[in-house]
C-alpha cells in the first residue's frame, strides 16, 4: 500500500515536471501539448472517477506551485474536467474504444480550456490576450486539441501494443 502511494505520488510529480519544464518549453504550437489531460483521461477510463480525481488533485498541486494563478486554479479546473468527462464516460461513451478515448479527449480539452481561462478572465486584467471572445483563442485551442488528440492517438496504441487489453474499433461496413 505504502509503495503504491509512493509510485503514484513520484508518477505525479515526474508528470508535472514534464509538462512544465519539458513541453512548455518547446518551439512553436507544440508547447500547447496538455499531456496532464491527456494521461487523465486515461486514467479515468482505466481507474476510474476516485483515482482521477487524486490524480488531478496532486498533479494540479505542484502546477500551481509554478503558476501565476491563484492558488487553487489548476486544481479546481483539472478536477472539474475530470468529473465532466466521467459525466461523459458514463452516459454518452459506453466503451473503452479509440474513437470513445478521442472523442473524451477532445471534449475534455475544450472544457479544460473554457474554465482555465474563465479563471485567467476572473483574475487578470479585462483586456489580457485571453479573452474567449478573442478568434485566437479558438484557433489556439483548436490547435490545443489537435494535439492532445494525436497525443491520445499514440498513447492509446501504445497501451494496446503493450497490452493487447484495448480494442482499436473501426467500422467496416459488409456488403
Amino acid at each position: 500500500m505504502i509503495a503504491k502511494i509512493i509510485t503514484n505520488i513520484i508518477l505525479i510529480i515526474s508528470l508535472a515536471i514534464a509538462q512544465i519544464a519539458l513541453i512548455s518549453g518547446l518551439p512553436g504550437i507544440i508547447s500547447g501539448l496538455n499531456l496532464v489531460l491527456v494521461v487523465l483521461i486515461f486514467i479515468l477510463g482505466f481507474s476510474g472517477l476516485d483515482f482521477a480525481v487524486w490524480w488531478a488533485v496532486g498533479i494540479g498541486f505542484f502546477m500551481e506551485i509554478f503558476s501565476f494563478l491563484p492558488f487553487g486554479a489548476y486544481i479546481l479546473s483539472l478536477s472539474l474536467t475530470v468529473i465532466a468527462a466521467n459525466f461523459l464516460l458514463d452516459y454518452f461513451f459506453t466503451n473503452r474504444s479509440l474513437y470513445s478515448f478521442l472523442a473524451l479527449t477532445g471534449l475534455a480539452t475544450v472544457i479544460y480550456e473554457l474554465i482555465i481561462n474563465f479563471f485567467i478572465l476572473i483574475f487578470t486584467e479585462i483586456n489580457s490576450s485571453a479573452s474567449i471572445a478573442d478568434s485566437n483563442f479558438w484557433l489556439s485551442l483548436l490547435e490545443r486539441a489537435g494535439l492532445n488528440l494525436l497525443s491520445a492517438f499514440i498513447i492509446y496504441y501504445i497501451i494496446y501494443f503493450l497490452g493487447r487489453s484495448l480494442k482499436p474499433v473501426f467500422l467496416i461496413k459488409k456488403y
